[in-house]
């Protein structure tokens, strides 16, 4: 079966960045993108290359996540560099890529967003110690500062609370009092986050409060 959407952004961003080739590997889940990617400043001064691999599931697509794998081997084998040890990187917490999977990705728009971006931050670390931006922590801590930024709340019992409420499908109405406990209604407290759970898969949300409930 043909994937139009696919096909049509392949081309688009084949056009866009001339060092990459496309690999549809018929008999396999996955095509890849293959090529070089330059990292420059905001001035335009070049500072390094990598070369990476794109994978992209050829059903799924735009509702997938794509897999980034570096293979220039550049970047340090550890959690510290966000990179496994076989170089698959985690371009960002696994929430967040969902949401955006079942919105639809454009594989031009997240190699901008997302890809340049990783590697951008990676050089800016290696020349200056930390990166431009926050990062994620490892592991289930990096869940909890998801949680906790997105939430504004700190307090492990309120984000099981929030978190039974999206799973059970029992959200108050627009103009009730939030499920944190403050009186102000939800539209205006927690609403848009808990809107934002909504969309991530139930495993996921399970997953996590069970992994709240432990550090209780």
């Amino acid at each position: 079966m043909i994937n139009n959407t696919l096909e049509r952004d392949i081309s688009q961003f084949l056009d866009t960045y001339s060092k990459f080739t496309y690999k549809e590997r018929s008999k396999m889940k996955s095509s890849i993108l293959k090529g070089e990617i330059d990292i420059c400043d905001v001035e335009g001064n070049y500072w390094d290359s990598f070369n990476i691999e794109i994978y992209i599931d050829k059903q799924k697509y735009p509702y997938c996540v794509p897999i980034i794998k570096e293979t220039s081997k550049k970047i340090k084998r550890i959690d510290e560099w966000h990179i496994s040890e076989n170089g698959f990187c985690c371009l960002e917490i696994d929430h967040e890529l969902e949401y955006m999977s079942k919105r639809g990705i454009n594989i031009v728009s997240f190699y901008q967003e997302k890809i340049y971006p990783f590697f951008t931050n990676t050089l800016y670390k290696k020349q200056n110690g930390n990166y431009a931006n926050n990062e994620y922590k490892h592991h289930f801590d990096g869940v909890i500062q998801f949680y906790s930024e997105k939430l504004k709340l700190v307090d492990v019992s309120l984000i099981i609370k929030i978190l039974n409420t999206v799973i059970s499908n029992n959200i108050p109405g627009r103009n009730e009092p939030c499920v944190c406990g403050n009186k102000t209604k939800i539209k205006k407290c927690h609403l848009t986050i808990i809107d934002f759970l909504k969309n991530l898969s139930k495993s996921r949300l399970q997953k996590d409060l069970k992994g709240f409930k432990e550090l209780l």
